[in-house]
């Protein structure tokens, strides 16, 4: 099931070294401070879908974004940092992480 509140409510509970991760990796997750839509997205691989808060479908395309630069040689992130921000992902939307991570 997907995440039930809102994402400023979300937004008030993360743990501060979450945020921490966000501003290393530049996630600007204050432009998602009033955005409660859901929007779809897709596994890369599968093609299958999921509705998601705009915070986790930007924490995902990221999470796609450094995955590409990873396996080209990119490496800018620390492993500890996505790791992060993918565990955050699971924490608040598992549905989206099996569908979309995983």
């Amino acid at each position: 099931m997907a995440l039930s509140i809102g994402e400023s409510e979300l937004l008030m509970t993360i743990k501060q070294s979450v945020l921490n991760t966000f501003h290393r990796v530049g996630i600007d997750y204050n432009s998602f401070l009033n955005k409660n839509e859901k929007v779809t997205v897709s596994n890369r691989f599968s093609g299958e879908t999921c509705e998601v808060i705009p915070l986790v479908a930007e924490l995902i395309r990221w999470v796609y974004a450094t995955s590409n630069d990873y396996e080209e040689g990119k490496q800018s992130v620390n492993v500890s940092d996505f790791d992060r921000v993918r565990y955050f992902i699971l924490e608040v939307d598992p549905e989206a992480y099996s569908t979309c991570i995983d």
